[in-house]
């Protein structure tokens, strides 16, 4: 039976463990998902338990948090030391070959390779999943879930056992719980994981055309002003520097967001934040002053795609995982 393991230090990421068991057992299943396997009954061979525990898993997680390499009464690494748990457990599951996925929380880096035993340096260079205890938390889990279906899949097309592989598909496609659909729904894109490659684009046109839209009015004002010789008095206007920023900077947000640039969600977050509020003033102050309806309208719909773009960049933003 496919199995989940999780590997963690107590006084490292104890509370957040709970929550990941938690997100997991509710997906596979309490009986495929386990952890605290220090447990072990006195006088048994520790080694013997934890390896025995490896060998009936599929896929090893490892909670990295900010003590995960550890510090004994002396200051020397505990990951160092032969009989530390984490490391038996680490070591067991790369020499087995099974899938070891690091969980980065509470802000941890992965560990230096210098810093770790030979026997697990090669955990260093596993690719990480980083999961937030805050406001992320539902929607990094739902990613990591994903990549944990697949790596379960792949496991089963390695083994000829086919009830193996019966066993395994039920358990990742079966009915997920109320609570679990419900946080489904509140977190994941409509319309499954597969659509996460197009979130960059979409978002990235939003961007774009906020930006044209504002790079629009200020060149239709630049040149009526020019007409009328009243440029000097176009830029004592707030307004006009307003569309400059919102123009400008929409398309240099729209391009880094589509490229996948880190800063481009920090960025797009303040600037549709910014424009929808700016939109919404410039609205309530010139909706009866017989401006075209063309011009009001355009403004309606400017402060719409401003507040879409700020929801999807704040609640729809791919997880590391799914970016990968």
């Amino acid at each position: 039976m496919t199995k989940i393991m999780i590997s963690y230090r107590r006084d490292d990421s104890m509370d957040i463990t709970g929550r990941i068991f938690d997100r997991l057992t509710s997906r596979y299943g309490r009986e495929n998902v386990f952890r605290d396997i220090d447990n072990i009954p006195p006088g048994l061979d520790f080694r013997e338990q934890i390896q025995a525990s490896i060998d009936d898993s599929d896929v090893l997680m490892v909670v990295v948090g900010p003590r995960w390499i550890g510090s004994d009464r002396h200051g020397q690494a505990r990951i160092r030391r032969e009989t530390d748990f984490v490391r038996v457990e680490v070591e067991a599951a790369l020499k087995r070959h099974i899938p070891v996925v690091p969980l980065l929380v509470g802000g941890a880096d992965m560990p230096e390779p210098s810093k770790l035993p030979e026997d697990i340096r090669e955990f260093a260079y596993r690719n990480a999943v980083q999961i937030d205890s805050g406001r992320d938390f539902d929607h990094h889990m739902n990613g990591l879930i994903r990549a944990t279906d697949k790596i379960l899949l792949g496991a089963v097309s390695t083994q000829p056992s086919v009830p193996g592989a019966s066993t395994v598909s039920g358990i990742i496609d079966r009915r997920p719980s109320e609570s679990e659909a419900k946080t489904t729904h509140q977190t994941t894109p409509a319309g499954s994981a597969p659509q996460s490659s197009l979130f960059l684009p979409v978002i990235g046109g939003v961007m774009t055309v906020i930006g044209l839209m504002h790079v629009g009015w200020f060149t239709s004002n630049l040149l009526a002003a020019l007409g009328a010789g009243a440029v000097q008095q176009m830029f004592q206007e707030v307004w006009t520097f307003a569309d400059m920023s919102f123009g400008f900077g929409g398309l240099i947000i729209g391009i880094g967001t589509i490229s996948g640039a880190r800063w481009a969600r920090s960025s797009g977050i303040v600037l549709c934040l910014l424009a929808a509020s700016s939109n919404l003033l410039w609205f309530s102050d010139y909706f009866d002053r017989g401006l075209p309806r063309l011009m009001l309208v355009g403004t309606g719909l400017t402060m719409l795609l401003a507040i879409l773009g700020a929801y999807l960049l704040l609640f729809r933003w791919p997880s590391p995982v799914e970016k990968q």
